[in-house]
Parts: C-alpha cells; sequence; structure tokens
C-alpha cells in the first residue's frame, strides 16, 4: 500500500468530489450589496418590538378596564348621592376612553406586525417603509388625541370654575 491511500485520523479532512454540496443560486434581491445601515434600522425595530407589544397589551387591559369601571360608576351611582344622575353620563366618558385606548393598541399591534414583517424579509426597503408609516399613524393619532383631551380638560377645568363661583 502507498502512503497515499492510507487514512491518517491526525490530518484534517479533505475535500473529494462526494463531499462537495452545491451552492445555492442568489436571489435577485440578494445580488445588491449589503447596507449596514438596513441592518441598523432592523435592529433597532427589532429592539423596539417588545415595548410596543407591551404598550399594545396594557392599551388593550386598559379599555377593557375602563368599561368595567364605567359600568361600575353606572351602577353605584343609584346609591350615591355625591354623583347623583350622572352615572349615565359617566359610563359614556369611560366608554369613549375606552376605545381611544383601543384604537391606540389596535394601531401599536399594526406597527408590530410591519416590524415583524421588516424582521422575516431581513430589511426588504418596501416593508420598512410600512413599518415607518404605521409608525407615523399611530403618532399622528396619538397627537390627535393629545390635542383633544387637552381641549376637553381645559373645558372641564372651565365648566368646573364657572360652577363654583358664587351666583
Amino acid at each position: 500500500m502507498s502512503n497515499e491511500d492510507e487514512l491518517n485520523p491526525y490530518e484534517a479532512p479533505k475535500e473529494t468530489k462526494t463531499t462537495k454540496r452545491p451552492k445555492k443560486k442568489k436571489a435577485a434581491e440578494d445580488d445588491a450589496p449589503h447596507d449596514p445601515s438596513i441592518d441598523a434600522i432592523v435592529y433597532s425595530l427589532q429592539k423596539t418590538r417588545p415595548w410596543i407589544s407591551l404598550f399594545g397589551t396594557l392599551s388593550y387591559i386598559g379599555a377593557v378596564g375602563l368599561v368595567v369601571f364605567g359600568l361600575y360608576t353606572m351602577t353605584s351611582t343609584s346609591t350615591s348621592r355625591a354623583i347623583g344622575d350622572y352615572g349615565a353620563i359617566a359610563f359614556i366618558v369611560y366608554l369613549i376612553l375606552a376605545i381611544l385606548y383601543a384604537v391606540v393598541g389596535s394601531r401599536l399591534f399594526r406597527y408590530r406586525d410591519s416590524i415583524n414583517q421588516v424582521i422575516a424579509t431581513d430589511g426588504r426597503l418596501d416593508f420598512i417603509a410600512t413599518a415607518i408609516e404605521r409608525q407615523r399613524e399611530f403618532w399622528a393619532f396619538v397627537g390627535m388625541m393629545t390635542v383633544v383631551l387637552l381641549g376637553l380638560y381645559a373645558l372641564i377645568i372651565g365648566g368646573s370654575l364657572l360652577f363654583l363661583l358664587p351666583r
């Protein structure tokens, strides 16, 4: 036997015709050079996703809590002289707030789902654009809601001051 045919257990494995694996063909998107800034965007979105899920879930829990508290307020006002006949009005206010919380939660979950698509596609720009658009929609809604609530607070405070003034 020649030395070439002997197996050396201490020698590194060599590639033979039978051990070669076919290389995967690249898709058209994979031919483009990989941009490190896209990796940074995907990483940031991936790290943001758990917080979005947390606040979306808390929004839904808050909406349910507001409905339950509104029902409690409506049923308990018949025994309370301090609130009087305002139980139905209080329930409607709590119901409106619950709807706002539910809308905030649904927008957060839409944004989270867009982030999931970005991560699943390794940062395709069209999915990143969709995620950023969903984020813009969320913040636009929160901004409008804040302006409306500040206006309501001003009306409530102004009405309370007028009610407290001596006649």
